[in-house]
């Protein structure tokens, strides 16, 4: 079969360089930058639009395995090669029928997804994850703001990142808002979440990149937003949230803002009510998480410690702890009791939770002697 022009062999450096990028790792090309010219590529009617949504889930792929031009074809089982992948990512694929190479990306896709389907990572589905999954699940395939609410340690973030983890190389962009986070601070940090970050880019220069990378397709999480309300200035609270409503707007991209029951305060009772409005009036799903975790919650955690359903007294302790600690400490007591039950050479049982609980509330109720 003959060479198109993009079939020419090209080192990993003159890659790079012709894409004219500064990128941490993998692909040194970035995602805004593929963005315009996979719609160039559309527009021309080079791909489909699904196509092109195919094509950014193999720069995710890529950006996420820290992949280069080369690996990204050793990784495809060179069926298709670094040049043509180049040459589709620039737009610049020699060939008249693009159709041949972008099947092939797509099936490497399909069996890409299905492998890490399988892989078990330990996240456990409890009713909470469910809720949390379907408002995600509205927010992406309805392009609209989904606000999830609920105490800490509920497991909001595990299961907010696993849906991220199912969704995935590029869909959907998870942000953690840190405690007093500027608005160029969460610029910065939203540009790295989209892979479009420079150290040499500007403020203004990474929102054009962010604009430029999210589309319809795309589902923007913003966990923990109660920090850019509670512990920052008001001036900069403001900024954060408008650049928020900013994405949304001008993207129509999926948002999902996640917070504890303070970022429901700010944003329905705090002094700033009236400008947050504005976001908050787009969101048709709101979603109030139950302060304690439910029984079948309990129930799907034991499951997969491979323990009995609890009961009577036990079951009370269990939640009492939950409503005092919350369900991230139950799992830690109970990975506490996994690691003494192997120590000891033994099943994990109810007795070894029990045994680490008792430890960690006599700790927490010394007397002094004197």
């Amino acid at each position: 079969m003959s060479k198109n022009s993009n079939e020419t062999e090209m080192t990993e450096a003159e890659m790079s360089a012709k894409s004219k990028q500064q990128v941490q790792y993998g692909i040194q090309m970035p995602a805004n930058k593929l963005r315009e010219s996979v719609n160039a590529s559309i527009a021309a009617g080079r791909m489909s639009e699904q196509d092109g949504e195919v094509v950014m889930w193999l720069y995710g792929y890529a950006q996420d395995k820290g992949l280069g031009w080369k690996g990204l074809e050793t990784k495809m089982k060179r069926e298709v090669s670094s040049a043509t992948i180049y040459g589709i990512f620039m737009g610049n694929y020699g060939a008249a029928d693009w159709s041949g190479p972008l099947k092939k990306i797509r099936e490497f896709q399909r069996i890409t997804i299905e492998e890490e389907k399988n892989l078990d990572l330990g996240f456990v589905e409890t009713a909470t994850a469910k809720m949390i999954f379907n408002a995600c699940d509205q927010a992406l395939n309805f392009g609209m703001p989904a606000f999830i609410y609920g105490a800490s340690q509920l497991g909001k973030t595990c299961s907010l990142l696993e849906y991220q983890r199912r969704h995935n190389h590029g869909r959907t962009k998870y942000i953690y808002v840190g405690s007093g986070w500027t608005k160029a601070r969460f610029v910065r940090e939203f540009a790295v979440a989209c892979k479009c970050f420079s150290k040499s880019a500007s403020t203004a220069d990474l929102e054009d990149r962010i604009f430029a990378s999210l589309n319809r397709y795309n589902l923007v999480i913003v966990d923990e937003f109660h920090h850019a309300i509670e512990t920052t200035s008001d001036l900069e609270a403001k900024k954060i949230m408008e650049f928020i409503r900013e994405i949304y707007d001008r993207t129509n991209c999926g948002l999902v803002m996640c917070s504890t029951k303070v970022g429901l305060a700010g944003l329905e009772g705090g002094k700033n009510r009236l400008l947050f409005d504005q976001l908050r009036r787009r969101g048709t799903v709101n979603v109030v998480l139950p302060d304690v975790p439910r029984v079948a919650d309990i129930n799907a955690i034991a499951r997969s410690f491979k323990l009995d359903l609890p009961k009577g007294p036990l079951l009370d302790s269990i939640k009492a702890l939950l409503r005092s600690r919350g369900l991230g400490v139950f799992i830690k007591y109970l990975q506490d009791a996994y690691r003494t039950a192997a120590k000891d050479k033994e099943a994990l049982t109810w007795d070894h939770f029990t045994a680490v609980n008792d430890l960690y509330a006599a700790l927490a109720c010394q007397k002094n002697d004197y």
